[in-house]
């Protein structure tokens, strides 16, 4: 169990601006994945956030003033 100090995917200490941003998931799982009944604690630092939403088929981003 990770104390939230560091990111899950890259392995790298959350610097300020990563904490600041907060990239956390924080979900129990239901049914329909394999971790049926896990919890999830998910912490991510900003590269690996903009890596994940690169990634997107679809992106999640909705830009704001455009």
């Amino acid at each position: 169990m990770q104390d939230g100090k560091v990111c899950n995917r890259c392995g790298r200490e959350l610097d300020f601006w990563d904490i600041q941003e907060d990239f956390t998931i924080h979900r129990h799982i239901g049914y329909g994945s394999i971790h049926d009944g896990d919890i999830v604690n998910l912490h991510l630092c900003c590269d690996c956030f903009d890596k994940i939403v690169d990634e997107c088929k679809v992106s999640p981003v909705e830009e704001v003033g455009v």
